[in-house]
């Protein structure tokens, strides 16, 4: 694929999952838990981006998602981030077929769920009750595992439509 089409696609891949984020998924949840679309395409990117660039889009969609919400402005961007970079770190042993893929999503979501508590804890912004945190630390991960059963066929075809997915 051309370098100059991939940046496009992935910034609409990520301006998609923020749009359904914010909208969609700000009504209809599960347990009161939403998947975390904008964290599960950035983590599907790194399978197909370079490290710098998977780095800066997930900081730049967590960032933009922080000024949507009601959050600090950077405390999700430093939680993607920080998954991402755990996601780079791992990606090569996750890209072997779309269940290993999404339990690797699952297990980075789990990450990122607690990487947001505790952030959000630690500078005052999180202040969920314990059984809420539970059901985040549960359920969010297995929401996201099952999104990305669906999504890392169509985001593979997206960002390399010339290579063979699975």
């Amino acid at each position: 694929m051309k370098d100059g089409r991939r940046p496009l696609l992935v910034a609409l891949a990520v301006g998609a999952a923020l749009l359904l984020q914010v909208t969609l998924f700000g009504r209809v949840r599960v347990a009161g838990i939403a998947p975390d679309l904008v964290v599960l395409v950035a983590i599907l990117a790194t399978l197909r981006l370079r490290n710098e660039t998977a780095l800066l889009v997930a900081f730049g969609a967590g960032l933009v998602f922080d000024a949507l919400s009601a959050t600090a402005v950077g405390l999700r961007a430093l939680s993607y981030t920080l998954v991402v970079y755990v996601a780079i770190r791992t990606r090569d042993r996750a890209d072997a077929g779309p269940f290993s893929v999404a339990v690797w999503v699952g297990l980075l979501s789990l990450l990122g769920a607690v990487l947001f508590l505790v952030i959000g804890t630690i500078f005052g912004q999180v202040g969920l009750e314990p059984e809420q945190a539970m059901r985040r630390l549960l359920v969010l991960p297995v929401l996201n595992t099952a999104v990305a059963m669906l999504l890392t066929p169509l985001v593979a075809r997206l960002l390399e439509p010339d290579r063979r997915v699975w």
